[in-house]
Protein backbone atom coordinates (compact mmCIF):
# COMPACT_ATOMS: atom_id res chain seq x y z
CA UNK A 1 0.00 0.00 0.00
CA UNK A 2 1.39 3.38 -1.02
CA UNK A 3 1.03 6.33 1.28
CA UNK A 4 1.04 9.89 0.08
CA UNK A 5 3.64 12.46 1.08
CA UNK A 6 1.26 14.23 3.48
CA UNK A 7 0.74 11.07 5.53
CA UNK A 8 4.46 10.37 5.63
CA UNK A 9 5.22 13.97 6.59
CA UNK A 10 2.77 13.87 9.49
CA UNK A 11 4.33 10.67 10.73
CA UNK A 12 7.87 12.04 10.43
CA UNK A 13 6.91 15.23 12.29
CA UNK A 14 5.65 13.06 15.13
CA UNK A 15 9.01 11.31 15.53
CA UNK A 16 11.45 12.29 18.26
CA UNK A 17 14.18 14.71 17.15
CA UNK A 18 16.84 12.00 17.20
CA UNK A 19 14.81 9.79 14.85
CA UNK A 20 14.12 12.69 12.47
CA UNK A 21 17.83 13.45 12.42
CA UNK A 22 18.63 9.82 11.51
CA UNK A 23 16.06 9.99 8.72
CA UNK A 24 17.51 13.23 7.35
CA UNK A 25 21.03 11.81 7.41
CA UNK A 26 19.86 8.69 5.58
CA UNK A 27 18.06 10.74 2.93
CA UNK A 28 21.08 12.99 2.42
CA UNK A 29 23.39 10.00 2.06
CA UNK A 30 21.05 8.43 -0.49
CA UNK A 31 20.84 11.70 -2.41
CA UNK A 32 24.63 12.08 -2.41
CA UNK A 33 25.13 8.53 -3.66
CA UNK A 34 22.57 9.06 -6.42
CA UNK A 35 24.25 12.33 -7.43
CA UNK A 36 27.69 10.70 -7.46
CA UNK A 37 26.42 7.80 -9.55
CA UNK A 38 24.80 10.24 -11.97
CA UNK A 39 28.00 12.26 -12.27
CA UNK A 40 30.03 9.08 -12.84
CA UNK A 41 27.57 8.02 -15.51
CA UNK A 42 27.77 11.41 -17.23
CA UNK A 43 31.58 11.35 -17.21
CA UNK A 44 31.56 7.81 -18.62
CA UNK A 45 29.31 8.98 -21.48
CA UNK A 46 31.59 11.96 -22.13
CA UNK A 47 34.69 9.75 -22.20
CA UNK A 48 32.99 7.29 -24.54
CA UNK A 49 31.91 10.13 -26.85
CA UNK A 50 35.45 11.51 -26.95
CA UNK A 51 36.95 8.10 -27.70
CA UNK A 52 34.46 7.60 -30.54
CA UNK A 53 35.28 11.05 -31.90
CA UNK A 54 39.00 10.24 -31.96
CA UNK A 55 38.46 6.79 -33.47
CA UNK A 56 36.17 8.16 -36.20
CA UNK A 57 38.57 10.97 -37.05
CA UNK A 58 36.11 13.70 -36.00
CA UNK A 59 38.33 14.94 -33.17
CA UNK A 60 41.23 17.21 -33.97
CA UNK A 61 44.28 16.71 -31.80
CA UNK A 62 46.37 19.54 -30.44
CA UNK A 63 50.13 19.41 -30.17
CA UNK A 64 51.13 19.03 -26.52
CA UNK A 65 53.97 21.58 -26.63
CA UNK A 66 51.76 24.15 -28.35
CA UNK A 67 49.08 23.61 -25.73
CA UNK A 68 51.55 24.15 -22.89
CA UNK A 69 52.79 27.36 -24.51
CA UNK A 70 49.22 28.68 -24.83
CA UNK A 71 48.48 27.84 -21.19
CA UNK A 72 51.67 29.52 -20.00
CA UNK A 73 50.90 32.62 -22.07
CA UNK A 74 47.41 32.87 -20.60
CA UNK A 75 48.67 32.42 -17.04
CA UNK A 76 51.38 35.05 -17.44
CA UNK A 77 48.91 37.74 -18.51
Amino acid sequence: MHRNIEEITKEVIGLPNSERLKLVKTLLILDTQTSENNIDSQWQKEITNRVHAVESGNAVGINFEDSIKKIRNRLSQ
